[in-house]
């Protein structure tokens, strides 16, 4: 497997790809409901293997992604906290 870099936009532009298919399919469901087709003999083992394997990637790239968040806000954190000024415990003396 080649590791490819996504922008979000790559991203979107899959999932489209994906939701194109899921028509295709919900389509062939409709139009064999309403012309009375029960019945429909289609080759499946390969599309239900890509299907797994499509559903196990997908799950291991958003684990990945949910990953970099994190590290991203840490990140910002550290940095927030390098920038801001330094807050003493003690409190200011009360003036009489």
């Amino acid at each position: 497997m080649t590791l490819q870099l996504y922008t979000p936009e790559k991203l979107d532009h899959l999932a489209l790809q994906l939701l194109d298919l899921a028509g295709v399919l919900r389509n062939m469901a409709n139009r064999s409901r309403e012309h009375g087709i029960a019945d429909l003999p289609i080759h499946d083992k390969k599309a239900l293997e890509w299907c797994a394997s499509l559903d196990h990637w997908a799950h291991k790239a958003q684990a990945e992604v949910e990953l970099r968040i994190r590290q991203a806000m840490a990140e910002r954190r550290a940095l927030s906290a390098e920038a801001a000024p330094s807050r003493s415990t003690e409190k200011p003396a009360r003036e009489h």
